[in-house]
């Protein structure tokens, strides 16, 4: 079975994009996040009317990035929660061995 397809229309930089997804996507706040990203990169001095390509690789990088920092905290924290419960285990096994 086909997963449906939905367009959305979306608007970036005054530009507007049809866009299929599927599922139950969450495009209107990825569209705001993105636009807000831009938004600071225009804000940082770049030109908007000349510069659009810049503007738009400038907040690719820094979606990126982003998206690196979370990733690295993420598995931070996987890496913790997985030794303290290997250390539970450990426990817990140390303990069935003695009332064996």
């Amino acid at each position: 079975m086909q997963k449906k397809l939905k367009v959305h229309k979306i608007k970036l930089l005054g530009q507007d994009y049809l866009l299929k997804t599927s599922g139950n996507s969450n495009m209107v706040e990825i569209t705001q996040y993105v636009e807000k990203k831009m938004q600071e990169v225009i804000n940082s001095g770049i030109d908007s009317n000349s510069q659009q390509l810049r503007i738009a690789v400038f907040t690719c990088l820094e979606i990126a990035g982003e998206l690196f920092l979370h990733k690295s905290d993420n598995k931070k924290k996987i890496d913790k929660i997985e030794k303290k419960s290997k250390l539970i285990l450990d426990l817990i096994e140390d303990k069935l061995d003695k009332i064996k």
